[in-house]
């Protein structure tokens, strides 16, 4: 495992959505198994929940993506990555005392940072402008190089995205 990849990145592949052809170009590239951190897992499973609530998806839709998850993490396309929570949350807390201020990334963010380096992977996958700038703080080659427009509008909080 190489790449991490943060939820927003990772949905897309399950809902379509804004951004999802990018999306789907950098997981086809980067291949799999990819990494499926704990929070990593229940984000993605709440984000497809709350598209169902906000009447983006249909129930059916809701329960085949979810399903669509499951069979992906049985089969071994979505693996757990080999770190101690312990220490993810303690390196989380390293990267906020460091990093916070300057990028304004979120503890969820920071976490999936911290995730990454605790994996030791070398690249992150993301389009949410913070926490890439607090995985390339960390030494984490960013991935993509720059953000197709679709993903920059949710960076910058445009009310259009709504994952």
């Amino acid at each position: 495992m190489e790449t991490c990849f943060d939820t927003s990145l990772i949905l897309k592949s399950y809902v379509p959505e804004a951004g999802t052809e990018e999306a789907l170009a950098i997981l086809r590239k980067h291949g799999g198994p990819f990494p499926f951190s704990h929070l990593l897992e229940l984000e993605l499973r709440t984000a497809i929940r709350m598209k169902h609530g906000r009447g983006e998806i249909t129930a059916a839709e809701m329960r085949g993506s979810l399903q669509a998850v499951e069979k992906d993490l049985s089969s071994g396309v979505l693996i757990r990555p080999d770190y101690e929570l312990d220490e993810v949350f303690r390196r989380a807390e390293a990267l906020s005392a460091r990093h916070a201020a300057q990028t304004l990334a979120r503890s969820a963010d920071l976490w999936h940072v911290a995730a990454a380096l605790e994996a030791g992977c070398t690249s992150f996958a993301s389009f949410d402008q913070r926490q890439r700038a607090a995985a390339a703080l960390c030494g984490l080659r960013v991935v993509p190089s720059r953000p197709g427009k679709a993903s920059r509008r949710r960076a910058k909080g445009d009310p259009k995205s709504k994952s």
